[in-house]
């Protein structure tokens, strides 16, 4: 026969009645203040070093758990058989795992930079943070602007760059080449 079970009113997790009983309805950890189990809600940190046309290049600062998503919705380059898919499953399965295990984690840009742009739009939408150099930056101190350089048509390219309020430029990326 099974001995009846209860969970902790503390933290959640399963333990005897018996137990229940003699500890006013908590584990023993959380009787005795001992370690917790960790809430499986809390964000995991990821930081990633994402390359700008300008130094030093910044790393951002987001949860796993909101990177996961926004990187789920990103479809790779190329077709099924491009290198590009697979390195962004092998970017979501890190992200999985650092989730599951409770594991802050520093991530590599893919080398299509897929990951890269999602934390700019994570950073766009205020759910990552920039950090450059000791200075940590959230996009609302900060002015976006479309750049070009050329006048030729099919000579010149683009993209864009953030400002700090002093007008410095801290970020800078090439995006279209005409």
């Amino acid at each position: 026969m099974t001995e009846q079970k209860t969970n902790c009113q503390k933290c959640g997790v399963q333990i005897l009645q018996a137990t229940s009983d003699r500890t006013g309805g908590l584990c023993m950890p959380c009787k005795v203040g001992g370690p917790r189990l960790p809430d499986p809600n809390d964000p995991v940190e990821i930081s990633c070093v994402v390359l700008s046309d300008v130094t030093p290049h910044p790393t951002f600062f987001t949860s796993a758990q909101s990177l996961l998503k926004a990187l789920e919705e990103v479809r790779h380059i190329g077709d099924s058989m491009h290198a590009n898919k697979y390195e962004l499953e092998a970017q979501r399965a890190i992200l999985r795992h650092c989730v599951r295990y409770r594991t802050n984690f520093r991530l590599n840009d893919d080398h299509w930079g897929r990951t890269g742009y999602t934390l700019l739009k994570l950073f766009e939408e205020g759910q990552a943070a920039m950090k450059i150099g000791e200075r940590i930056i959230s996009f609302t101190e900060l002015t976006k602007e479309e750049w070009r350089e050329g006048v030729d048509p099919l000579a010149s390219h683009g993209g864009f760059l953030y400002r700090d309020s002093a007008g410095t430029l801290i970020y800078k990326r090439n995006t279209w080449v005409s």
